[in-house]
């Protein structure tokens, strides 16, 4: 116990409270045995460039509606599963994440340390938000089984009905936004406002981490006091180091779920006005399954490893979203050399804006952009971007509570 009777840092997860008899206590520590913090990072085998700076925790990842390793498009998957993934892969520390399965019970073990764990809950396919706010009592019933015993250090929640399960948690806690319903605009249907006000009052209970400066004060001018901090997103992606040839864009690509708010039908009818100019000019479409339109090739999903033959491919990705804050594949694309056409008051946008680049779709880029979005790329390497993350795991565990 802590001070005054608080449960210490190291605290114990699942009802009941903190205490374990013996024999429940060695089947909890059974899988940690031997762990060191001093050798962990060797044992991880992991890339030099990111060894940690701070002591390793012990740290409980919880995305619910969506696992980290679906395909981008389908059961919800979109940027955050991406953003996780290269997260769990790269992480230093050891981690455990949880989410939904849809039957029974299963471990993916992602390297020596780091596992994916997927819950029973009745989920079923086709999988909406509106399905996962259903089944959410029942994957709180299989979380509290699963956990009972396992013992952390911190816990991060990512979405709005992950963090709905840190309440009864008796660990540390913070919620990472990666996008909020303030943002989208006025809520459509009741799961919207009911998200609306779920976030303000998560908020107000959990310190908060965003993904840049801007999602972090518009929070704070919509939602009044926000515990907010900015984590900067990371890539494991090997960034080009030639340039391509400079020239007006020919082949654009659109990665993204079959969204309404994605605007994919603003991009359908950008498309049609510069094919008025030449035939030449394509559109190369991952994340949706539909038949194919004259210039409009449909890839289906793909596989994030998949991604970098489609980012060669094409020479311009588009993303016309108008409450997409951060947005990966855009980060993904720069990485690889291929420009991006914007929304002008998108994050992105402004972000280019700054560096004197012109983000505008279907503008041509110059070798001195290209050169400047490839340095801007390489600052979101996981070398540079996992210690924001670990800051601020670290400032969450070490908290008094």
């Amino acid at each position: 116990m802590g001070r005054g009777g608080r449960p210490s840092a190291r605290a114990r997860g699942g009802r009941g409270g903190n205490r374990l008899c013996r024999s429940e206590r060695s089947s909890a520590l059974g899988e940690f045995r031997g762990y060191d913090k001093r050798s962990h990072f060797t044992a991880l085998g992991g890339d030099p460039r990111l060894k940690s700076r701070f002591n390793a925790v012990r740290h409980l990842v919880i995305s619910y509606h969506t696992c980290p390793l679906d395909r981008p498009g389908r059961d919800l998957a979109g940027g955050m599963n991406v953003l996780l993934k290269s997260f769990l892969a790269h992480t230093t520390w050891p981690t455990d994440l949880v989410t939904r399965g849809f039957g029974e019970y299963e471990r993916h073990d992602v390297k020596p340390g780091v596992a994916i764990h997927r819950l029973p809950c009745g989920a079923s396919r086709p999988w909406t938000r509106e399905l996962a706010w259903d089944r959410l009592p029942a994957f709180r019933e299989s979380f509290e089984r699963w956990l009972n015993g396992r013992l952390f250090d911190v816990a991060s929640a990512h979405y709005w009905m992950s963090g709905t399960l840190l309440r009864d948690l008796r660990i540390p806690s913070g919620i990472m936004f990666h996008t909020l319903q303030v943002q989208k605009g006025k809520p459509v249907g009741e799961l919207e406002r009911r998200r609306r006000d779920m976030e303000k009052e998560l908020v107000a209970r959990f310190p908060a981490a965003f993904l840049h400066w801007h999602d972090l004060r518009y929070a704070e001018s919509l939602l009044g006091c926000v515990k907010g901090s900015v984590v900067r997103a990371g890539h494991g992606w090997e960034v080009v180091s030639a340039f391509r040839e400079e020239r007006e864009p020919l082949v654009f690509g659109w990665a993204a779920r079959r969204d309404a708010v994605k605007n994919f039908d603003q991009a359908r009818e950008l498309l049609t006005t510069l094919r008025m100019k030449s035939s030449k000019v394509r559109m190369l479409v991952a994340g949706m399954e539909e038949e194919n339109e004259e210039g409009i090739t449909f890839l289906g999903q793909l596989e994030t490893e998949e991604m970098a033959q489609f980012y060669a491919e094409i020479d311009q990705l588009w993303n016309l979203s108008h409450y997409e804050t951060f947005g990966l594949g855009v980060l993904e694309a720069l990485t690889q050399g291929a420009t991006v056409g914007l929304l002008p008051g998108s994050d992105w946008g402004r972000r280019l804006r700054r560096l004197g680049i012109d983000s505008s779709p279907g503008r041509g880029w110059s070798q001195r952009d290209r050169r400047t979005a490839l340095l801007l790329s390489r600052a979101y390497h996981w070398s540079r971007a996992l210690p924001s993350w670990e800051r601020w795991l670290s400032r969450l565990a070490t908290a008094r509570r």
